[in-house]
């Protein structure tokens, strides 16, 4: 009894001394963890080692988020401080390098050089196009820094300058006529380059063979007019004109225009203000509507008509002939608007015909010429026109792929051809057009902080009187005119950017364009 006695004692004491052993085992922890007094957030020593970094790697999460965001997920904000950082902030929503890329790899043609070097220009220095609000500064050629522009280095070595034109072109007349504002462009660097350019005017006028209503053929071999040629050389004749101060030029330019309209336009029917893509005897003559037919008309006589306005002699001269071309642009869009049918949102290859394919080189081309002549002719073309732009615009954006290429599009050397292709030359640089012509809000007259002024001012007025004004200021994509009173209005329009989820605002221009302004806007 004893004996278990005793045994039960020691059981108890080594259960005790056990315990007590547990509990000398982990005081620290107990006391460090338990004890809130010791771990305060102000007191970084304190804080347990499991956490002591916590706070540097959530300052390297919201780091990363915050870059991941800015880079990948939202748009830089566009910056209208100046001109050019406008142009350089500018979102595409689409590869636009690797087009231009594209349209510089795969343009061997006279015609295609011609359209991608003005698609470069457009690109990368607008303020020496005819589209910019002043093309032609002090009425002289615009100037060359020490570097030339980069869409006349890369045009340089394929103008031929010592030759009867500026290309070795044995079927067409016009086509290499379209490299002659860069070739007058260089020549102020290069004079070797003026000569070629006046060689090129000489055989236009003096060699190339006529069509029988006096209109400079575009083939070589036959007397044949084609609706390409309005891209080609008018906008030499009227360039030529501007820099060699000889309104004479321009005023041919446009008589050109009118002898190619009397033939191509259908004047009646189902077709009327369309243009057929080519009149003539050869087995190439087409007389369906060619959409990228009408685009070369549309967009050859949009810059005609930009090269009249901008050059400030033209201008009391001209005024009738920039009118009428107006009218013949707007007959080219009204109808090919009235043909937009297709459910792809493109226009189709021949623009009445519903069993052709949607096509984007037409499509982009129609679309630039209509952002242009908004820009140009505010009055004119409004907003329907920079609404069906818009739409254009995003069914092309919608078939461009990572590469830069927008497809389908009809083989340029193959028009009538059912069979599109992924790669044309000139589609790319429709394509660039397009983005460029887009782009045209960079474009405005003045001064760029006086307008961002004038558009904070107008904000406050719409705030202000926000139950009034907001059926016609709060409608999405639409064309908004905002009356500033009786000295001019300030006109805009928010585009949807349906890729990046942003809504640019696409124009702004005062109404009176080229008016240099003399006072404050407000």
């Amino acid at each position: 009894m004893a004996t278990e006695v005793r045994q039960r004692k020691g059981t108890k004491e080594t259960s005790k001394s056990d315990d007590n052993d547990d509990v000398a085992t982990f005081p620290a922890f107990d006391d460090n963890v338990a004890n809130p007094q010791q771990w305060t957030w102000s007191n970084l020593s304190s804080w347990p080692l499991s956490v002591r970094w916590a706070p540097a790697f959530v300052v390297l999460l919201v780091a990363f988020i915050a870059v991941y965001w800015n880079h990948y997920i939202t748009q830089p904000p566009l910056d209208m401080s100046t001109q050019e950082s406008c142009v350089a902030t500018f979102n595409f929503t689409f590869p636009m390098h690797a087009a231009r890329h594209q349209a510089e790899q795969l343009s061997t043609h006279s015609w295609e050089i011609g359209t991608a070097w003005q698609a470069i220009e457009e690109l990368v220095n607008p303020e020496k196009t005819v589209f910019s609000t002043d093309p032609f500064p002090e009425n002289v050629l615009p100037k060359q820094g020490l570097i030339v522009d980069q869409a006349l280095s890369w045009v340089y070595q394929k103008i031929r300058t010592d030759g009867e034109t500026l290309f070795d072109d044995t079927f067409s007349v016009s086509d290499p006529a379209s490299l002659g504002v860069p070739a007058l462009m260089l020549s102020q660097r290069f004079p070797r380059f003026k000569g070629a350019a006046d060689r090129q005017l000489d055989y236009l006028l003096n060699t190339a063979p006529r069509y029988i209503n006096g209109a400079i053929s575009h083939r070589r071999d036959v007397k044949e007019l084609w609706s390409d040629a309005l891209s080609m050389f008018p906008p030499f004749l009227a360039y030529y004109g501007a820099t060699e101060n000889k309104t004479e030029m321009l005023q041919l330019a446009f008589r050109q225009i009118q002898l190619y309209r009397d033939v191509l336009q259908f004047s009646h029917g189902p077709k009327i203000g369309l243009w057929m893509h080519s009149k003539g005897p050869s087995e190439l003559a087409d007389e369906g509507a060619w959409s990228t037919g009408n685009g070369w008309a549309a967009y050859g006589m949009g810059r005609v008509r930009a090269t009249m306005a901008g050059w400030a002699p033209a201008k009391p001269v001209l005024g009738e002939e920039i009118g009428k071309l107006d009218q013949y642009i707007g007959e080219i869009l009204d109808a090919a608007m009235r043909a937009d049918t297709d459910e792809s949102g493109l226009l189709r290859n021949y623009l009445d015909q519903e069993s052709w394919f949607g096509e984007t080189s037409g499509t982009s081309l129609l679309a630039a010429t209509a952002y242009r002549m908004a820009l140009q002719s505010p009055q004119r073309f409004g907003e329907q026109y920079i609404a069906w732009a818009d739409r254009k615009r995003e069914a092309v954006l919608a078939t461009v792929d990572n590469d830069g290429f927008a497809k389908p599009a009809v083989n340029p050397l193959k028009h009538g051809s059912r069979d599109p292709v992924e790669k044309s030359p000139e589609g790319e640089s429709f394509l660039i057009m397009m983005g460029a012509a887009w782009r045209g809000k960079c474009e405005i007259d003045g001064d760029l902080t006086e307008l961002l002024l004038t558009c904070a001012q107008t904000v406050f007025a719409w705030v202000s009187a926000l139950s009034r004004r907001m059926s016609n200021c709060c409608r999405d994509s639409k064309h908004h005119v905002v009356n500033l009173g009786s000295r001019q209005q300030l006109s805009f329009h928010r585009s949807c950017n349906a890729r990046s989820g942003t809504y640019p605002l696409l124009y702004s221009s005062l109404s009176l364009r080229r008016e240099k302004q003399t006072s404050p806007i407000l």
